[in-house]
């Protein structure tokens, strides 16, 4: 039986309300032809590595093995980036086992696993993603194709989500989709179409002086902010990686004894949201994350950026951006639109549509029916 084709895009912080504000013809034609899902949920925390991780293996990250973009390493007790060791396989392993063949255009989490060709561009440059995939294809026919687009993210970051060069970013991703679209339709004819989204972004408007290290100190303890690369201090009690939702480290006893005294001294703060206990980060998946972790109100940022007067720009990675986006479309192109889903389904869902029987056990389940 012949292989189905696949395109499998993602589009790094595309939210419901930018893609609702955008002009977006090609991405409004998938909808309208094929399966939108209503409310697609990502998962904590709302980071890039981590989420792209569960999207392609359809597991946790209590499964997975990436738990944050950067982690301690508490046996070399330094802090880690660049997480690639994925404790699950990705979905492109069964395609592999299927006799895909396979091409990954700056989907990062793809780079060496088994069949991948896997080309590195300049993921801020929609462009360079549809010049490297004529080129590929060229070279070599591939019936999976993987791109991963950045652009979106780094405007969103830089000006805010819902700006106007965040929404032309957007609309300009949409029109190299469509660009890219027609040149698969010459090149391999029908193909099952796969567009979703790792998280969603906030906007950064409300400065505070809220301090985490001052917090600790006033408790007793020596805080040390982590820097990838760099190793923690034998000295320190607390270590803290400065995410949208803060990840916290208890190093020593004092530290773990006082976890309360933290704990309380939180929950006092105004501006602080949200805090996870171990208990808590389990219940969703990720155990690992940290010891404790938190986040401020929806909003509000501690950045020295923030403090500049007018300056506003975007975030992720707390729960405000789980709201994330799914559509997909099969070769029959059966219109149809689900209610819920989440980032552990897009996994299954992608091999249903290629109509591939798997065995692996998934925590999501196919929203193709």
């Amino acid at each position: 039986m012949k292989n189905i084709p696949l395109l499998f895009v993602t589009i790094d912080s595309l939210g419901p309300e930018v893609l609702k504000r955008a002009r977006t013809p090609f991405l409004d034609s998938v909808a309208e032809t094929g399966s939108t899902v209503k409310d697609m949920r990502s998962c904590f925390p709302t980071l890039t590595t981590p989420m792209m991780s569960t999207i392609l293996t359809g597991v946790y990250p209590e499964k997975h093995g990436i738990f944050s973009n950067t982690i301690l390493n508490r046996e070399e007790m330094k802090v880690e980036g660049r997480l690639r060791d994925l404790r699950r396989p990705p979905v492109t392993d069964c395609l592999y086992e299927n006799n895909y063949s396979i091409l990954s255009i700056q989907h990062f989490m793809l780079q060496g696993r088994n069949g991948v060709k896997h080309v590195q561009v300049d993921g801020n440059r929609s462009g360079d993603i549809r010049k490297a995939l004529r080129r590929e294809l060229k070279e070599k026919k591939h019936d999976a194709i993987f791109c991963l687009y950045q652009s979106l993210d780094s405007a969103g970051h830089k000006y805010g989500p819902l700006h106007a060069k965040t929404i032309r970013e957007l609309e300009e991703i949409d029109n190299e989709l469509k660009l890219v679209v027609n040149f698969l339709e010459e090149t391999i004819g029908e193909f099952a179409i796969v567009i979703t989204s790792d998280h969603s972004m906030s906007l950064a408007d409300t400065p505070t002086e809220f301090d985490l290290g001052e917090v600790i100190t006033s408790i007793g303890l020596k805080a040390e902010l982590g820097k990838e690369g760099k190793s923690v201090s034998k000295e320190t009690d607390v270590l803290i990686l400065k995410y949208p939702t803060v990840n916290v480290y208890t190093l020593t006893e004092k530290a773990i004894d006082r976890t309360a005294l933290l704990v309380d001294a939180l929950k006092k703060t105004s501006v602080v949201d949200r805090i996870y206990t171990k208990e808590e980060m389990k219940k969703l998946h990720n155990p690992e994350y940290a010891d404790i972790a938190f986040c401020l109100k929806k909003g509000y940022s501690n950045s020295l950026k923030s403090r500049r007067p007018g300056s506003f720009f975007g975030y992720h990675g707390t729960y405000h951006e789980e709201p994330s986006v799914f559509m997909f479309r099969d070769i029959h192109k059966i219109k149809n639109c689900v209610e819920r889903g989440t980032l552990v389904d897009i996994a299954p869902t992608t091999l249903d549509l290629l109509d591939i029987q798997s065995s692996v056990d998934f925590d999501g389940i196919s929203l193709k029916k």
